[in-house]
């Protein structure tokens, strides 16, 4: 096969007209050209003559591309003829074509009918998916691509080297995205069966808290905590704390009965929605949010976007600015995944937080659950949220998110020190 039908096969252009295909190859080529000039591999001439060849085509042939800045997805681009109808538009991910730009070898092995037969396979696979300079967007791309070519070729490397932890975590992510749990669990049991690993203890640990399986999750993170102080290594520090963190919450949540494990429950899913709608518009809307962030620090007089204020403004971006199409990221997501009229209600909701200084009146940690009152108007609210450094009568800054019945932290609250909390109390 050569370079040209591979890349046919590979972006699936095979029906596409021939000037289409042949400008999609110069596009390719410029996209590697620009990087081996940088490298210094070849002339800046040299790449300024590809690129010439490539314009040179789209005009003769009356060619026009489109990106995210003509509503295209995030990533994502089309070669189109000029006045041809929306529904001609057939927009290629860019990580395609860097894959195809940058790793032919791998791509010749991803549309092989039979893996087995393609020679290399599956040293080079493991390779590209070891090698941490390859930007993980394309891993990922390469296994989402095609689910079942994706999956095949992950399973051909475990089959090989059962502990790849690389191939085992991208081999859950599809099973898990695929809501195909019962594959996801058997592939966690069976790499920790080979392996023991912490990190892998962990995550197992995460998704059995989200199956709701409380006894097994703190099972998993014991284990991950036990393989951890075992090890000793001080760069484990940080994962140590948070494994610790973890089984704290799960046993929360484990002993909970009743209404307060329900409300809690809720809340844990609330939180869940949120991380993977942010995760969604973070990825999507790429250009949008760097837009937005300017917007943002003007808006607020800012020169900078602190840590601390970051979740305020993800959130502001993701459930209250809205896109050329009067939507929000949060609603666009709400609609692609065809979420509850319900859902899609407290998506919009979470616009329109209650900004603020509280004081926490009433605490239950054990339920993850606060009484809060704004010091302003003196409307308490009930605040759901794992904030466990918050004791009755200390204050925080923030805004809180309506959500059903009660109001989420939205994990951007200043919780102040007892002192400030006094000071703050006595006016």
């Amino acid at each position: 096969m050569n370079h040209k039908e591979l890349m046919k096969r590979f972006l699936d252009l095979e029906d596409e007209e021939e000037e289409i295909v042949e400008a999609w190859a110069l596009f390719i080529a410029v996209q590697k050209v620009f990087r081996d000039a940088e490298a210094g591999i070849i002339s800046k001439r040299e790449r300024d003559k590809v690129q010439r060849d490539f314009i040179k085509h789209m005009r003769k042939n009356k060619l026009g591309m489109q990106d995210e800045e003509d509503t295209l997805k995030a990533h994502e681009v089309a070669i189109i003829k000029e006045g041809g109808a929306k529904n001609e538009l057939k927009p290629l991910s860019i990580f395609d074509i860097w894959l195809i730009a940058d790793f032919k070898d791998v791509c010749a092995a991803y549309v092989a009918d039979d893996l087995s037969s393609v020679e290399g396979v599956p040293d080079m696979i493991i390779k590209f998916l070891r090698d941490p300079s390859v930007d993980g967007r394309m891993k990922e791309r390469l296994i989402e691509k095609d689910i079942g070519r994706g999956e095949k070729l992950l399973n051909t490397v475990i089959g090989y080297i059962p502990t790849d932890e690389n191939a085992h975590l991208l081999l859950v992510e599809l099973y898990d995205r695929e809501e195909r749990h019962v594959e996801a669990e058997a592939e966690y049991k069976r790499f920790l069966s080979k392996t023991d690993d912490e990190v892998g203890w962990a995550n197992y640990g995460h998704f059995l808290e989200k199956r709701g399986r409380y006894a097994d999750s703190l099972d998993a993170f014991k284990n991950s905590l036990a393989r951890c102080e075992r090890a000793g290594k001080e760069e484990y520090r940080g994962f140590l704390d948070a494994v610790k963190d973890s089984i704290d919450r799960v046993e929360r949540m484990k002993n909970l009965e009743g209404e307060a494990a329900i409300k809690a429950r809720e809340y844990q899913e609330a939180e869940w929605l949120i991380d993977d709608i942010r995760e969604f518009a973070e990825k999507r809307f790429e250009k949008e949010l760097a837009k937005a962030e300017a917007e943002y620090k003007e808006e607020r007089d800012l020169e900078a976007i602190m840590l601390e204020d970051a979740f305020d403004f993800i959130n502001w971006f993701v459930f209250n600015r809205k896109l050329k199409d009067g939507k929000t990221p949060g609603l666009v997501y709400a609609e692609e995944n065809g979420l509850s009229s319900d859902l899609m209600e407290r998506i919009e909701g979470l616009g329109n937080p209650v900004a603020g200084n509280f004081e926490g009146v009433g605490v239950d940690h054990a339920a993850f659950k606060l009484m809060v009152k704004d010091m302003a108007t003196e409307t308490e609210y009930t605040l759901m949220g794992n904030v466990p450094e918050l004791i009755e009568g200390q204050t925080f800054v923030g805004n809180i998110y309506p959500w059903a019945d009660f109001y989420l932290t939205g994990g951007g609250l200043k919780v102040h020190d007892e002192e400030s909390s006094q000071s703050i109390n006595k006016r």
